[in-house]
């Protein structure tokens, strides 16, 4: 016995079998306004494609609600799914066939709406501009007839085939009153059809749903070559594989350098090196066998929990030069902080970022309690943030205040140094998560930390203490990084990737750098241009945008802090026992 859905405004009912296992979008397509806020009709839903076997239909009350495949498969798993839902009038049906009432609808609303409406999406403009496709975007699931005569509408192509009776028909119809084919879908996609999220199945913005489109397709393409990963621990490579399987395969993970040329010799493939097991004998192995090596490395936004707490990443630095901690050799970040002209666009989505990071109050490792703090308020308040002390960023950095490659101890350096530049300051030492939970190397006694600092800031969230300080004194902490994003002044002893560009008070004259970047722009270049971002949940490419939003929500799931938590413990138990 079919049931009756309860929407906030009409109720639903699956006339067709077919569209069971779609109930709960179409539901979600109608309560979210799709079919217009006014109408409070029941609905009888019904596939185009078995539209015949309902062609006699007469709702005795309500609407006949046919439901269209849009350019993607209904079902789709890597691209925003998309199906296309018209009402159609009773009184016509009683008189003339669905399939010319559906396309005479479409046409009549299009005259009365569509030509006012400034907010309809460029589809027909931008499918052909990136030749869009479902197969071309590593899409699995399979359009039907109609779908597929969709997609090649959008892509320009003059179709003629069986099966694609609704395409054609509407086509025709449109000409005969002298409409645009496109200026009709453009308004069909973008005020006809509902999309839903690959992340979330929600529903989506067109807009949003196209740009989710390009953006799968453009990995997609990307990552033509097969890949093959050296150096990366077990627990990263799902998020590895996620951002570098593509149109040339999943990747492969290997244990030896070794291994990893001879398969990428053997197949065409390209080599993904965990940067700081990249040495430069490796580096000349790939060259002399003409092999395209990438390092990789933790992006700038990561996780909710920490890397060395098993936790999975989410962003990736992916360069093809160096990798942007180190300054020894030019990155391509770098490169692109020198040489990279933005458009004007491409400067306010990077304000934009930075706006949506401080109101989603996100950071690299979203660790620590959130508390409020209370610091004297006739001092100047300096928060001074620890780093792993063996970490590769730390050794391989440049520094004119501190032996880097040499010191026991750069947090002790560092907390040294901030005493002797400001003696007269609240200083504020936080010990880097991975040292504090005895994860990593780099830990300072609480009783010689006191002897320069005013305060130890234990387990405590990055983002509250960098708000509650007038300035950060680091070494090349992305704490650094994450200060200037809210507004604050940063010391910097070290070469992190945002120092010298004019952002910072630079102890260090890093070489080869100098250009005047503004903030916006080093956000982009770091974020969009240069960094790989994926869902974590969904393991789906996605924009840094997305990824804000989705550490935002981990960071409240009591289920996700619960597994990060024991993960976290099972890491610490597995390094003191020698695992």
């Amino acid at each position: 016995m079919i049931g009756w859905l309860k929407g906030h405004k009409s109720t639903l009912k699956i006339a067709d079998p077919e569209l069971r296992p779609l109930e709960v979008r179409l539901q979600t397509a109608i309560e979210g306004g799709i079919l217009g806020s006014s109408d409070t009709s029941p609905y009888q839903a019904v596939w185009l494609k078995n539209a015949n076997a309902f062609s006699g239909m007469k709702p005795a009350i309500g609407s006949l609600l046919l439901v269209v495949e849009g350019p993607t498969p209904a079902q789709a798993r890597r691209l925003p799914s998309s199906l296309i839902l018209l009402p159609l009038s009773r009184t016509e049906l009683k008189e003339r066939s669905l399939m010319s009432v559906a396309c005479d609808t479409l046409i009549r609303q299009f005259v009365t709406h569509g030509r006012n409406i400034a907010s309809v999406c460029d589809f027909t403009g931008t499918w052909r501009e990136q030749l869009l496709s479902s197969s071309a975007a590593g899409e699995t699931a399979v359009a039907g007839a109609e779908g597929l005569s969709l997609q090649r509408l959008l892509a320009g192509d003059d179709f003629r085939q069986e099966g694609a009776l609704f395409w054609t028909q509407l086509k025709n119809k449109a000409a005969l009153e002298q409409i645009a084919i496109d200026e009709l879908l453009n308004w069909i996609l973008s005020c006809r059809t509902a999309w839903f999220s690959p992340y979330t199945g929600d529903l989506l913005h067109p807009g949003d749903a196209l740009e989710i489109h390009s953006l799968m397709q453009e990995q997609w393409q990307d990552n033509a070559m097969p890949g093959h990963c050296y150096g990366a621990q077990y627990w990263n490579h799902p998020s590895i594989n996620a951002t570098f399987s593509g149109k040339g395969g999943v990747v492969t993970f290997h244990e030896t350098q070794q291994d990893a040329v001879s398969a990428a010799r053997s197949d065409g493939g390209r080599i993904y090196s965990w940067a700081g097991r990249t040495d430069p004998a490796f580096e000349q192995i790939c060259i002399q066998n003409g092999i395209q090596l990438s390092r990789i490395e933790d992006g700038f936004l990561r996780s909710v929990g920490l890397g060395a707490g098993l936790a999975r990443g989410a962003m990736l630095a992916v360069d093809d030069l160096g990798i942007y901690y180190d300054p020894s050799q030019p990155s391509r970040l770098e490169v692109l902080l020198k040489e990279y002209v933005l458009s004007p666009e491409e400067r306010n989505r990077g304000e934009a970022l930075i706006d949506l990071i401080i109101r989603a109050r996100v950071s690299k490792y979203n660790f620590g309690k959130t508390r409020s703090f209370a610091y004297p308020a006739n001092k100047e308040k300096i928060l001074v943030p620890g780093q792993v002390a063996d970490d590769a960023a730390i050794r391989k950095s440049r520094s004119a205040t501190i032996d880097c490659a040499n010191t026991p101890n750069v947090n002790l350096d560092l907390l040294r140094l901030a005493r002797t530049r400001h003696p007269e300051a609240f200083l504020v030492f936080k010990p880097h998560p991975d040292v504090e939970t005895g994860l990593r190397k780099g830990k300072v006694s609480r009783e010689t930390a006191l002897e320069y600092a005013d305060e130890i800031a234990e387990d405590a969230n990055i983002i509250d203490l960098i708000e509650a300080v007038d300035c950060v004194e680091t070494f090349s902490s992305l704490s650094g990084f994450e200060a200037l994003l809210r507004g604050k002044k940063v010391c910097v002893h070290g070469a992190p990737f945002y120092a010298g560009w004019g952002l910072c008070e630079d102890l260090t004259q890093i070489e080869g750098r100098g250009t005047s970047r503004t903030l916006p722009e080093l956000v982009y270049l770091a974020l969009v241009k240069y960094a790989r971002t994926i869902d974590p949940v969904s393991l789906l490419p996605c924009s840094p945008e997305f990824l804000v939003a989705r550490l935002a929500e981990q960071r409240t799931d009591k289920r996700h802090l619960l597994v990060t938590a024991i993960k976290r413990h099972s890491s610490w138990l597995g390094r003191k026992l020698g695992i």
